[in-house]
């Protein structure tokens, strides 16, 4: 049973346990990933595990946001960049935007990261969402993941952007496995592992500097 701060309704995950969230994740939804190597289809998850729908879309004229998740029915401010203007448009609850371009430059891989940040948001915290009373009624409760991860309004808020960064990667390179392909490749401290590295990135595709992050979480760098 999911701990809940249950005047806030914020799940209570602290750092320790975002590898068994990881894992209770793809237990439910793509439970191979647990038994062999493998590249995690997240979008594939997004759309049919958790009924999200996926639109790419362009939020912010700085392309400072990757990508956020609408937990209610509403309005969202979006930007044009053909007609170089903000302007609100109407999206459904379950709606997850992605912001190709600001996902672009950053790095490969950044794409899912991205989606599974956004995956954790939904799947842990929107309850949350769903109960904030402060918006007006024809906005959409929403959360925005920026590139710059920037401290959010409030601490709750906080607390649910530190989960979803630090269990989205997990999910992308679940740890028994990750470690698996890892080792195959001769990965080991001290070493010159920078062919790996890109091997690894490639193979779950995931940015190189996930990876790097990763092989410290598991001790292998």
């Amino acid at each position: 049973m999911m701990d809940y701060n249950s005047r806030k309704l914020v799940p209570y995950i602290p750092p320790a346990e975002y590898d068994k969230a990881a894992r209770e994740f793809l237990e439910q939804f793509y439970p191979d990933a647990l038994k062999n190597p493998m590249p995690v289809p997240i979008e594939e998850i997004a759309k049919t595990g958790l009924g999200l729908a996926v639109q790419y879309i362009c939020l912010s004229e700085e392309l400072d946001i990757y990508g956020m998740t609408i937990f209610t029915d509403g309005a969202v401010e979006v930007y044009d960049p053909d007609e170089g203007l903000y302007d609100t448009k109407s999206f459904k609850a379950k709606t997850v935007l992605i912001d190709p371009e600001a996902v672009k430059k950053t790095n490969t891989g950044c794409r899912n990261n991205t989606i599974a940040h956004e995956c954790v948001h939904w799947y842990k915290h929107r309850y949350y969402y769903k109960m904030q009373k402060f918006s007006l009624p024809r906005y959409a409760k929403y959360c925005k993941c920026r590139v710059d991860q920037l401290p959010k309004s409030t601490d709750e808020e906080n607390i649910m952007e530190s989960q979803a960064i630090g269990i989205a990667p997990r999910i992308l390179m679940p740890k028994n496995t990750f470690v698996e392909a890892a080792e195959h490749l001769g990965v080991a401290y001290g070493k010159d592992n920078r062919s790996a590295i890109c091997t690894l990135a490639d193979f779950f595709d995931v940015s190189k500097q996930s990876v790097e992050i990763r092989l410290e979480e598991c001790s292998l760098l």
